[in-house]
């Protein structure tokens, strides 16, 4: 972080008389205040001197983090080659998905501005990994990231190009692997404190694609929240409705179940179709079918397939159907095993009504044993103390830790040699803080009805050094030398040497936000300084040799 002292006379763009307004949202104050500036491309941002200067300081309170606990920062290339994505399925996936942002060079090879790092991170490490004795490895990083989102919004809060601090780790098995995943819990959690983000919480999360098993979200409560969590109203679990343990909520009254199929991947790379039963009302979670059934990976059916793995077109099938079927694995959801009377398909004529598990006419009795494989919603019972039920609120996902396992290291040939002398793959695990999200995030957090609070070195200075009457010079000379003693005591000092009225100073002083305002004014002897503390609003009067000598500002 740099502590050359900033001049509102020199800022760029130029800070205008009555600039901002404190009731207006979050990203326009970041705006009007000169953080940040809007492009002709939606979803893509530049980041103002001022704006940056707050961008640099959370990446490094990140990298400090990761790196204080034992990991090594790199620097990998954002623009990455299709073959390192086709290692892994990843390019034709993302392709189809509509998030991979390509580039074809002069010479025809195809590229991409990586979305996330889990290829390069692997070929980094596949390039020196040798023995056991080289794990593990834990590395840090941070890049900008760029993700073709469908629909960008939220100002920082979900864009095409953000700023993400990762990190990734190395190990020998799935046990020090969760070492790991705990100093990537351990590290979020240290950097999001030092970033003034108040209230932060985890709670367990389904990783998608991305992750090998459930994974954990560092969350924040926040109206301008992106996403939103599941909380019991009795005992307080929380997290993602994918993960969360749940009970059904209550039937329409005239139920209905349908069945959903998938194919299985089991981790020895064998397939199995499998069916789940559910009511109509809910869906199936994978992530729920991959730990009920041990599949590493669950994948819904083409419906064109389904003729020839289950005899029924889409639509037309049936418990029944999936009990008969063979070498099929028949899952029975909660909400449908506990039905006592429901409908079904009736193929191509509706709906059959009055059906019972204890057998209908030209239906035998089953018998079916209900596991929890859908999704919690608001109205869902809560899983874990069994009297709540589950409400949804906002949140701002501003980290996340992955487990891996070996799904990218096995596809990318990443291997070491084990104790025993042979090839080996290792485990491994990930972390994302977004950088960029956690700056709008920590705005919107601490800010109050006369505008921003940054929290102890996360502005984009530690000092607004406001000088009135600044025309005059000497008051100009006093400002001068009190930003050069800052300044040699690593304090970062943003010095407002405007000709403008001292209400317009003081209120733009609130406005930004910066944790202490000193004010210097003719009416106040040389040796003096009026302190504000913007956290408090409180002003002290104090001699300058207490703030050059001791100097009780928190920077870094």
């Amino acid at each position: 972080m740099s502590t050359v002292p900033l001049y509102t006379s020199r800022l760029w763009p130029p800070v205008r008389p009555r600039t901002g307004d404190a009731s207006a949202s979050t990203p326009d104050l970041l705006h009007t205040l000169g953080l940040i500036a809007r492009t002709d491309a939606t979803g893509v941002h530049t980041l103002l001197p001022l704006g940056l200067r707050v961008h640099d300081r959370l990446t490094a309170i990140a990298r400090r983090a990761f790196e204080e606990r034992g990991a090594l920062t790199f620097a990998p290339p954002t623009l990455q080659s299709r073959t390192l994505w086709d290692q892994t399925g990843r390019w034709d996936r993302y392709r189809r998905e509509g998030a991979l942002l390509t580039a074809t060079s002069s010479s025809g090879e195809e590229m991409c501005l990586a979305p996330t790092s889990e290829e390069i991170a692997a070929a980094t490490v596949r390039e020196h990994l040798r023995s056991h004795r080289d794990l593990p490895v834990r590395l840090s990083l941070s890049t900008r990231k760029f993700r073709d989102e469908i629909s960008p919004r939220g100002g920082l809060m979900r864009g095409r190009e953000f700023t993400m601090a990762d990190a990734y780790t190395f190990d020998t098995g799935p046990d020090t692997m969760r070492d790991s995943i705990d100093f990537l819990n351990h590290a979020c959690t240290a950097a999001l404190t030092a970033m003034g983000l108040t209230g932060v919480f985890t709670a367990p999360a389904d990783g998608g694609s991305i992750s090998a098993g459930p994974s954990t979200e560092h969350l924040v409560l926040a109206n301008s929240g992106q996403g939103t969590i599941l909380a019991c109203t009795h005992c307080g679990n929380r997290g993602d409705g994918a993960v969360l343990a749940a009970h059904p909520p209550p039937p329409d009254p005239e139920p209905v179940v349908n069945v959903i199929a998938f194919t299985l991947t089991l981790p020895d790379g064998t397939t199995r179709p499998a069916t789940v039963a559910i009511r109509s009302d809910l869906h199936v979670n994978p992530r729920k079918v991959a730990t009920a059934t041990g599949a590493a990976h669950v994948d819904l059916i083409d419906p064109a397939r389904l003729p020839e793995v289950l005899g029924k077109n889409a639509g037309t099938l049936t418990p029944w159907d999936a009990d008969n079927a063979t070498d099929v694995l028949a899952l029975y959801d909660l909400s449908a095993a506990d039905l006592e009377l429901f409908a079904i398909s009736d193929g191509n004529t509706g709906l059959r009504a009055g059906v019972r598990w204890s057998g209908t006419r030209g239906l035998p009795a089953l018998h079916p044993s209900g596991v929890d494989l859908h999704q919690a919603t608001e109205r869902s019972g809560c899983g874990a103390c069994r009297q709540g039920r589950y409400s949804a609120l906002r949140a701002v996902e501003v980290a996340h830790v992955f487990e891996l396992g070996t799904q990218y290291a096995t596809s990318m040939n990443l291997h070491y040699r084990g104790h025993d002398g042979h090839p080996t793959t290792p485990w491994m695990a990930c972390s994302g803080i977004g950088i960029t999200r956690c700056l709008q995030t920590a705005a919107g957090l601490n800010r109050d009805q006369h505008g921003l609070r940054w929290a102890p070195g996360t502005g984009p200075a530690d000092v607004h050094l406001v000088v009135l009457r600044a025309d005059q010079p000497a008051m100009r000379d006093r400002g001068e030398r009190l930003a050069r003693d800052l300044t040699a005591r690593h304090v970062s000092v943003l010095v407002d040497d405007r000709p403008q009225p001292a209400g317009d100073k003081l209120r733009y002083a609130r406005l930004l936000g910066l944790p202490h305002a000193l004010v210097l004014s003719p009416d106040h002897p040389d040796t003096e300084t009026e302190v504000i503390t913007r956290s408090t609003g409180r002003t002290t009067r104090t001699d300058l040799s207490h703030i050059t000598d001791r100097n009780p500002f928190t920077h870094t």
